[in-house]
């Protein structure tokens, strides 16, 4: 019998998506469980091969920094029912990614060579991480076409509406700024007056830092209007100033 958090953990999570029940029990009573504090390292890079883990409770961010000056960019925002490292478990290789914990996060771990048994075994748990993978390569092309291709403010305005319309919930609540503007290549000061302009349009409210939706229809018509009218110049200006 699971518990609590971890049973409501593997409903929402599409890596066990159509697996049957005793598969996912089995591999459940299989895992250890970890707690790590808000703002732990939990994965270096050199860590990602070696073994794969589910988030129980709490957030956890996965980083791309800039030794040299420190800059990040966080690629994945994971809340309860997400796997990391996805990326290793698909190539076996390390990733030269960080993870840390954004709350109190509890997670169940196993090596990376169990899962790739549990996979080997288990056609439907590897139709579910081939499907869970390629929804996270869509969300790095996404990223990657934002930074590329559009100014700022349409990439806040995107990556807000991914969030509000998630069915984990909205990831980004109480979220700092600083957090916000690493995860669409920016800076706090930059998405602190874009969002002082959302609120102001009555597109979206901030109270106590957290930020929530008030319209997601005037926020989807902000986003589609900031693409019509972005023209190559003007990004590149806008890009000088982050």
């Amino acid at each position: 019998m699971l518990n609590k958090s971890l049973a409501d953990a593997v409903v929402n999570s599409p890596l066990f998506e159509g697996v049957d029940q005793r598969t996912v029990s089995s591999i459940a009573g299989s895992l250890a469980e970890e707690s790590w504090s808000k703002g732990q390292l939990i994965m270096g890079a050199a860590d990602s091969v070696e073994s794969f883990r589910l988030v129980i409770e709490g957030r956890v961010k996965i980083v791309r920094s800039n030794s040299h000056d420190g800059h990040e960019l966080t690629l994945w925002l994971l809340g309860p029912g997400d796997g990391f490292d996805i990326v290793s478990l698909l190539d076996g290789k390390p990733h030269a990614v960080t993870a840390w914990a954004v709350d109190n996060v509890v997670t169940k771990v196993a090596p990376m060579r169990s899962w790739h048994e549990w996979l080997e075994q288990s056609r439907p748990m590897r139709l579910a991480a081939h499907r869970h993978i390629a929804a996270k390569l869509r969300e790095i092309d996404e990223l990657a076409g934002d930074l590329g291709l559009h100014e700022t403010s349409a990439r806040l305005a995107h990556l807000l509406l991914r969030h509000f319309g998630s069915t984990q919930g909205n990831l980004l609540r109480d979220l700092p700024q600083r957090e916000i503007a690493a995860m669409i290549g920016s800076v706090r000061i930059v998405v602190s007056r874009l969002l002082a302009e959302m609120r102001r349009q009555g597109v979206v409210d901030l109270h106590g830092g957290a930020v929530r939706a008030v319209d997601l229809k005037r926020l989807l018509a902000s986003a589609e209007s900031e693409l019509a009218h972005g023209t190559a110049p003007a990004r590149q200006a806008k890009a000088r100033t982050r």
